[in-house]
Parts: C-alpha cells; structure tokens; sequence
C-alpha cells in the first residue's frame, strides 16, 4: 500500500492519451474548430426565414420581385431582377406565356416559393407577405369590376348605335298629290303604273307606290341638299316575263329645267331598292331618292340598252 506523502513512482512507458470531456448532454454533438456556430445545446441553429450559409452577396427583396411581377410580370421584369434570364426573355417573348405564366409566378411570390439564382429566398417576406396579399387581391377585385363595367358600357354603346339607325324610310312617307302619270316608251299598267320592255322578251311592270319631298332623310340627316331638297319614291318592280334586274340606277329624275337630279345611296337600314336578279313572277320594292328642285319632274326608267323603258310626269313638293 502507498503512502500519501510519497509522490506516485515514475513510469518508463508511453503516457496514456487524455481523456475527451463528456458531452454536454444526451445525444448532443461535440463542437469542433471550424465549423458553424453552436446553439445552446452545441447544434448549428439556422438563420431567421430558413437561410443557410450563403455567399456574401446581398438577398433580393421580397417587395421588390412582388412589385415587378404584378405590374411587369408580362415583360419578365421579375425574373430579370433574381436574375434568371434566360427564362426572363423566354417570359418576355411568349407575353408572360399569355398571361398565365405570369400569374404562375405572381402566385409563388406571395406564398414565399420564389427563390433568386442561386436558391435564396426572398428577404422581407414573413413581414410583408399579408400587406402584399392584401394589395395584389383588391387590385385584382377593381381590375375585374372595371372590365365588367367597360363591357357593359359598351354593349350599350352599341345597341343605342344600332336602334339610331333603324329608321325606316317606307312607313314614314306621307301621301303627296302629284300630278297623273303620262307614261312615255313604255304601255300604261294603272294609275302610276307601267309596263316596260328593258330587253328583248322581258317585260317589268313598275309601280311608284309613293313617294315625298324633304329637306332631310331620316337616318342621314349628315346629308345636305345641293339643289333644295330630296325627293324620294317607294317603288315596286316586277318582272312579266323572261328576268330582269332591279336597281336604282335603272332611274333618273329630271326637274322642270331638263337638270338631272343626283341619286342618293341610302343605308341598308332605309330599304333602299335592292340590286339583284328578279325571275318571272318575282318583284322587288325599296326606296330611290334624288336631290333635286321643287316642283314638277320626270321620273325616267331606262332599259338594259340606256334607252328610255317610260317616264311619269310627278311633282316634288
């Protein structure tokens, strides 16, 4: 047995090596020079927002990438920020791939999905993800209102353009005393009646059923009479016998000076004489007008030959 006053003998073998300090506690990783910093417990403690070590390059900014992608987002101005261009000009190209890649990625920016280059995440998301989500949804609320408003507006627009020119010209001619027709070329069919012959074996019965002088014409009151007035026939032609074709070139009239009145192209909406090819037993009515002088005129229908088919002697008043 050793004494304690005596020091322990020497040894002439190789020191045993020191022995390693226990753990702090259970299951707890020893810390070693060099790597990350330890927690309380000696385990590496990650950054706020789930960052890991990165480069010392700065973050991008969560409100900024936010802002480009909901009012640039088409052009790509997003990704272009976190600076991923090639897929930046191909979002450029396709228009935002018609709008729904740009929704895409408008949508992984608010729910903190989108990562810049090289795999950061967003920095100020967590404090600014409900003010975001906020503004983007009533953007999108008034966005969609407004359109719904425009396309009302202009289906109203539209419809009121419509019913401003469906003003018929046929119901509103009041009757005019005119003077008895003197059908001239062509054999007499009645009162303002007459049978002409516009071609060889085709006969055409026309009939003026009215007829009115005005300043104006419903639906075209753009139009200013050059010599005092429009003068406008509701008139009917029927083909007798082989075909025919109807037109309001196939008329003129002429005032008491000889002067030949110009014809007026009405709109469709007026039912102007159709132009077309009439059979036998067919007919067409419409309307022809002419701007000429007040008082007595000829009403001249030529055949297919530009020669006179008859004539009625009217009065424009």
């Amino acid at each position: 047995m050793s004494h304690p006053n005596y020091p322990n003998p020497p040894h002439s073998g190789p020191s045993a090596p020191p022995i390693p300090p226990a753990p702090s506690s259970f299951g707890a990783q020893p810390a070693y020079e060099g790597q990350y910093p330890a927690g309380p417990q000696g385990d590496y403690q990650p950054g706020p927002y789930n960052q890991g070590p990165y480069s010392g390059e700065p973050g991008k900014s969560f409100m900024t990438t936010w802002l480009l992608s909901l009012l640039l987002g088409t052009f790509g101005a997003d990704r272009f920020y976190l600076g991923k261009t090639g897929t930046a000009v191909a979002k450029l190209l396709t228009a935002g791939g018609a709008g729904i890649w740009a929704i895409v990625d408008l949508i992984m920016t608010l729910t903190g999905n989108t990562r810049d280059k090289n795999g950061r995440p967003l920095e100020g998301y967590p404090e600014n993800k409900k003010k975001a989500w906020i503004i983007t949804a009533v953007l999108w609320l008034v966005s969609i209102i407004s359109g719904i408003l425009l396309a009302i507006a202009s289906v109203a627009m539209v419809g009121a353009a419509i019913d401003a020119r469906k003003v018929p010209v046929a119901p509103e001619l009041p009757s005019a005393s005119q003077a008895a027709p003197a059908p001239s070329g062509g054999s007499t069919a009645g009162g303002r009646s007459a049978l002409a012959t516009v071609s060889e074996g085709n006969t055409v019965k026309i009939d003026v059923l009215d007829s009115i002088y005005t300043d104006k014409i419903p639906g075209m009151d753009y139009m200013t009479p050059k010599n005092g007035g429009f003068f406008a026939l509701d008139v009917s032609w029927a083909t007798q016998s082989g075909t025919s074709f109807s037109s309001p070139s196939n008329f003129t009239v002429l005032d008491a000076d000889g002067k030949e009145g110009e014809l007026v192209y009405l709109d469709e909406e007026l039912g102007p004489l159709p132009s077309d090819q009439v059979g036998a037993g067919d007919a067409r009515q419409g309307i022809i007008a002419f701007d000429v002088k007040k008082g007595p005129v000829q009403v001249v229908v030529f055949d297919d030959y530009g020669d006179k088919a008859a004539t009625f002697n009217l009065t424009a008043q």
